[in-house]
């Protein structure tokens, strides 16, 4: 089996009906993050994980009968493995020819960044897991919970904290400062028309060679 690949998803208006008698339906951005989410809560293990996210994919994108499945949950007790991996594949193949592939447009990424920027509790999983440097389908992702999450990024802050502590009141202030890391200037400070990177000294002395 194969885990979908949730990024190549796209809103597309409207369903297919197929000669199976399923209907295809394309997955908005939150319909992608919604079914991710309940894959990973639902794989008791990395072996399942597939399984589960074909299953949630299903729940999603194709419909059989006059009701859409009320969850991948749903879709597990409903299908046996190879038969929601065989409806995963023919969703997969449908979007594809539909030409439901990556949308990468500067407006469909703003989109998403204003979704993510309204999940305050997903921001924070992905500052932990950047600080480790983990992927969220990693295995010792997927094994955190809730509580190891907010524990975590508790010690994080402390740790920001103990090393502000160390700094005399001078320093400490110009750290908590903020500065830009390309110039070293104190965040949001601006100076029109002065490029901070120009090499004054290099450029009289090329001056002069040039008027000489």
């Amino acid at each position: 089996m194969t885990i979908p690949d949730w990024l190549r998803l796209r809103t597309a208006p409207g369903g297919a009906r197929q000669p199976t008698g399923e209907v295809f339906l394309p997955l908005t951005a939150q319909q992608a993050l919604e079914a991710r989410r309940e894959a990973l809560a639902l794989a008791e293990d990395e072996g399942a994980l597939a399984l589960c996210a074909n299953a949630c994919l299903v729940a999603r994108g194709v419909r059989k009968g006059r009701r859409p499945f009320p969850s991948g949950k749903a879709v597990l007790a409903a299908y046996g493995p190879e038969e929601i991996e065989a409806l995963a594949r023919r969703w997969a193949a449908w979007n594809q020819r539909e030409g439901l592939g990556p949308d990468l447009a500067p407006g469909r990424l703003e989109g998403l960044k204003a979704q993510l920027a309204d999940l305050p509790w997903q921001r924070l999983q992905w500052r932990v897991l950047r600080q480790f440097r983990a992927l969220p389908t990693e295995g010792r992702a997927r094994a955190m919970t809730g509580e190891d999450y907010l524990w975590c990024a508790a010690n994080l802050l402390l740790d920001g904290e103990e090393a502000l502590d160390q700094l005399c009141p001078h320093c400490r202030q110009e750290a908590e400062a903020g500065r830009c890391p390309v110039c070293g200037r104190a965040a949001g400070q601006t100076d029109h028309g002065t490029n901070p990177a120009f090499d004054w000294a290099r450029f009289t002395a090329l001056k002069e060679e040039t008027e000489t």
